[in-house]
């Protein structure tokens, strides 16, 4: 089990537990389903991390959230 950060959505950075080797989750909210991917982001001074993100969401933008969970 892994313990991830969902970022860009309704569940944006709430940490859920997902099974090993899950890839994809949906969130259903009152504004329609939410679909997160699983990405591979790096985040300065530290190695790549696993997390949930929008599936639509702009990389550069889904970093930014990130780096902003993180400070």
């Amino acid at each position: 089990m892994a313990i991830v950060l969902y970022i860009g959505g309704s569940k944006d950075g709430d940490k859920g537990v997902l099974p090993y080797g899950f890839s994809k989750t949906r969130a259903d909210t009152e504004h329609g389903p939410e679909i997160y991917v699983e990405r591979m982001m790096s985040v300065s001074g530290r190695m790549p991390m696993r997390v949930m993100v929008l599936q639509d969401l702009r990389e550069d933008i889904a970093s930014q959230r990130l780096n902003q969970h993180l400070a």
